[in-house]
């Protein structure tokens, strides 16, 4: 069984760039699904083992998804692609080894670090 991950994204463009960057680093080796909402995602009642969220997202201010997101990393690690060049990095900071900031849409070279450690401990297990 493929591992699950857990994008959350509510703006159509961005999710689109993050699926195709996606896409090409994951290439087939895990199920992804995407969320426009964090009511959504919590409403989802699934797991998943790497989720990868935007901060602005529409049903939640940044700080309010911080929270979320830092409650959340207890149990699953967590990527934030976003554009805000501080909070990431603070929330990183808070959760180190749970917690990784990286570029917006999946556009970058600390993402690529993300997804290809992401595999590479997937690898093993």
């Amino acid at each position: 069984m493929k591992p699950v991950i857990f994008c959350l994204e509510d703006f159509e463009m961005h999710r689109f760039v993050l699926e195709t960057h996606l896409n090409r680093l994951l290439q087939n080796k895990a199920e992804v699904r995407y969320f426009r909402s964090l009511g959504q995602l919590k409403a989802s009642g699934s797991t998943c083992q790497l989720l990868i969220s935007d901060l602005n997202v529409g049903d939640s201010k940044a700080e309010n998804t911080a929270k979320f997101l830092l409650q959340y990393s207890e149990h699953t690690p967590v990527i934030i692609q976003s554009s805000d060049p501080i909070l990431p990095e603070q929330l990183e900071l808070q959760a180190p080894g749970r917690i990784q900031a990286a570029e917006k849409g999946g556009q970058g070279q600390r993402f690529k670090e993300a997804i290809e450690e992401f595999i590479s401990k997937i690898a093993v297990t």
